[in-house]
């Protein structure tokens, strides 16, 4: 009999060594498919980045483009090149990765240039030789190639144009025709990317399909494990444990009606003495069932993403100090009927007489709720932020199109009238300049007003800039920033400052000196902009002034609680005193 028995448990003791080397091979096979699955994912979002870069840049070229030929700006045409070193640079890594014996470092300086993040190239490499088989991925490269051949031909139309407008005078019809041939191109590219990003959705949802039901099976394999092996623990384990103290059944007494599962556990055996009944109405299991099962039981329905982490803590038990006990923890747990739930421990160290830890007594209570709308809240936000970000974007281009037919409007004018819509010009540019500073933001609330008014004076330098005339532009802003309502405002009023300085006081100078300076001032700010030209007339009252400059000065300043004052001499001063009320 003792013989059978013996033979008995070494079947057990076999089985069970059996069991742990399957699960522990699952779950290198699980490490192992998650692995696969991050640098798939990786290498799929580098192509989603990429593709996103690779539109922003000919988007930026045609834009460009569109306003050389309609304003013949040599720098416009030398914009539209540069913007698409983006796209040729991924053309060159395509090109070199279909090759058998390709050139590691000529694909990732091609897709350097195309500016893909450099710890991502690895993985858009590896996927693109690993996967250009599949359908999905050998279409995406079938319409990164026809894209490439568009902008080839958008190269050469561009040439074109540019060598027509080099030699000989082009008529306004000849321009709307180039520019509709343009937007048609335009088109057609856009309906590239718009295919190829469905394509990499596509398999970024089909090896998201594969991988997931992978891990599936694994985890079920290793929780069927999981259960078993508590189901063996729990059969050598003591099937009842010692009476509670007294004091314990008084607590019970007291605490048995509270909503919040209320607990004690030991943490010599890591028993627990007490739940509360309030755990069936949560998530409908009996106190029995913690009360023999234990910590095992929790971890058998814990959520598997958040088991090791409460593992880890569960481990430093043994020897525990105050300063790595953690008073309150968030995990999930699967109730009787199968759902998760987030539940919330309290918990706090008890101590015995010489002042080891003994136990641990908290409360859990059900926050899946919270959690919920916490998501919903996060996910709406992240919406509603894409979207403005989004509506920024579009209000600074539908600027810059009014700003581009403006420009049109100046053929055949007045000098006169041609001042003006210059100077509209400028003053569009400087609200587009604030939706551009938005959209860029990540807050899409506040704009930084020291790199704003770096970029709009600089903007306005290089429009006045030539040969002849070379006026240095020197700034000293603190870092501050600004809501858009009080924005546009200041750039408007920086905007007919600075023009003015170089229509009047550096009217006829060819150098001198413009300074910007933004310091706080009391409990609000000053913003000053001074020239060494020309001073202005000692008795000039901005009031009086006839100029719609000036007078479009005076109304934004009202806007923002704002007060001028000008210094003329040496240097002529405009100090302006602000105060924001947003």
């Amino acid at each position: 009999m003792s013989i059978d028995n013996g033979k008995e448990r070494l079947d057990v003791d076999q089985k069970v060594v059996a069991l742990f080397a399957f699960g522990i091979v699952c779950a290198l096979l699980l490490i192992l498919i998650v692995n696969i699955s991050i640098n798939t994912a990786s290498g799929i979002r580098a192509y989603v980045g990429g593709e996103g870069m690779w539109t922003k840049a000919q988007k930026e070229s045609v834009i460009h483009l569109t306003n050389f030929i309609l304003t013949e700006n040599e720098e416009e045409f030398e914009h539209f090149k540069s913007a698409l070193r983006v796209n040729l640079g991924d053309r060159i890594g395509r090109e070199e990765l279909l090759k058998d014996d390709y050139d590691y470092q000529t694909v990732f300086d091609g897709f350097l240039e195309g500016k893909i993040h450099p710890d991502d190239i690895p993985h858009q490499i590896n996927l693109f030789r690993r996967f250009q088989w599949m359908p999905q991925v050998k279409k995406a490269i079938e319409i990164w190639t026809e894209g490439d051949e568009k902008i080839a031909k958008l190269i050469h139309f561009g040439d074109s144009v540019r060598v027509q407008m080099q030699a000989s005078d082009i008529s306004l019809e000849q321009k709307t025709e180039w520019v509709s041939q343009l937007e048609e191109l335009d088109q057609e590219l856009t309906e590239l990317e718009v295919r190829f990003s469905s394509e990499m959705g596509n398999l970024a949802r089909l090896v998201n399909s594969v991988l997931r039901w992978s891990v599936i099976f694994l985890g079920l394999l290793l929780i069927g494990i999981g259960i078993w092996l508590v189901y063996r623990f729990l059969n050598s384990t003591k099937i009842w444990m010692e009476t509670l103290k007294e004091s314990e059944e008084r607590f019970k007494q007291v605490l048995s009606n509270s909503k919040d599962v209320l607990y004690k556990m030991n943490l010599d055996d890591r028993e627990y003495k007490y739940v509360s009944p309030a755990i069936s109405s949560m998530l409908g299991y009996t106190p029995e069932e913690f009360l023999n099962g234990g910590i095992s039981f929790i971890f058998s329905k814990m959520h598997p993403k958040d088991r090791e982490r409460i593992q880890q803590i569960v481990e430093k038990y043994d020897d525990i100090e105050d300063n790595e006990f953690l008073p309150f923890v968030e995990f999930r747990l699967k109730d009787s009927a199968g759902d998760w739930k987030w539940v919330s421990n309290v918990r706090t160290l008890v101590r015995n007489a010489e002042g080891k830890p003994e136990a641990i007594i908290g409360s859990v209570r059900d926050i899946s709720t919270q959690k919920k709308q916490d998501k919903q809240l996060k996910e709406s936000l992240k919406d509603k932020e894409i979207l403005l970000q989004e509506i920024h974007h579009r209000v600074k281009n539908n600027l810059a199109i009014i700003s581009s037919l403006l420009e049109l409007q100046k053929d055949n004018v007045s000098h006169e009238v041609e001042d003006m819509l210059s100077s509209s010009q400028a003053r569009i540019k400087s609200i587009a300049k604030v939706h551009e500073k938005l959209y860029e933001s990540s807050t899409l609330s506040n704009i930084p007003l020291d790199s704003y008014i770096r970029e709009l004076s600089e903007e306005i330098k290089n429009a006045y800039t030539s040969e002849k005339k070379e006026i240095e532009m020197q700034t000293d802003v603190v870092p501050f920033e600004i809501d858009l309502d009080d924005a546009i405002p200041i750039g408007l009023i920086l905007n007919e400052l600075i023009n003015n300085a170089f229509k009047h006081a550096f009217k006829e100078r060819s150098e001198g000196i413009i300074k910007i300076s933004l310091k706080e001032s009391g409990s609000g700010m000053e913003l000053t902009v001074e020239n060494n030209g020309d001073s202005i007339a000692e008795d000039f009252d901005p009031e009086q002034s006839e100029s719609l400059g000036m007078t479009l000065i005076q109304v934004l300043i009202k806007r923002v609680n704002g007060t001028l004052s000008i210094e003329s001499g040496e240097w002529t001063r405009f100090i302006i005193q602000f105060e924001l009320t947003h």
